[in-house]
This record gives C-alpha cells, sequence and structure tokens, in this order.
C-alpha cells in the first residue's frame, strides 16, 4: 500500500559542472541537496521548526571563531596600550 504525501512542486534548478559530477560521484541526490540546502538556509533566518542539532552546533562553532578573533584583538590592543 503506497502513503500518500504532500503534494510536490517541480522546479528547474542550474548547478555548476562540479557540484553535478561530486553529486553523482558521491550519490546525492539534487532533490535531496536542495532540500538540506534550503532547510539550512530557513535555520538561518530563525525559523525554529527547521533548526536542528547540527544547525546549532554549526552556529555555536562561528560564535567560538567570533569569540576569539575578538579576544586575540583585545589582548593586541593591551600588549599596545601597555607598552605605551
Amino acid at each position: 500500500m503506497r502513503k500518500l504525501t504532500a503534494p510536490r512542486v517541480i522546479r528547474t534548478v542550474s548547478i555548476s559542472y562540479e557540484f553535478d559530477t561530486m553529486c553523482r560521484e558521491h550519490n546525492i541526490s539534487i532533490s535531496e541537496a536542495c532540500r538540506t540546502g534550503i532547510s539550512l538556509i530557513l535555520a538561518e533566518k530563525g525559523l525554529k521548526e527547521y533548526d536542528n542539532d547540527l544547525n546549532i552546533m554549526r552556529r555555536i562553532n562561528l560564535i567560538n571563531q567570533k569569540l576569539s578573533e575578538t579576544s586575540e584583538e583585545l589582548n593586541k590592543l593591551k600588549e599596545k596600550y601597555n607598552a605605551q
């Protein structure tokens, strides 16, 4: 027995030759790649229903990187100030 799914919309997309080659080599469906990419973009725009652990970890890593860069800048300014 087949389970009915929500209606689908067919869209045409253009991708680079490199993306096409990599998707074929790694058996990645273009449809799945588009769905995954769209869900990531929606999560980054703050739509909670599209957020997941992977997206949360990505944001934490980005925040940690920015914090580290800011800390380095602060330390350089402190050293410059103390050297005067």
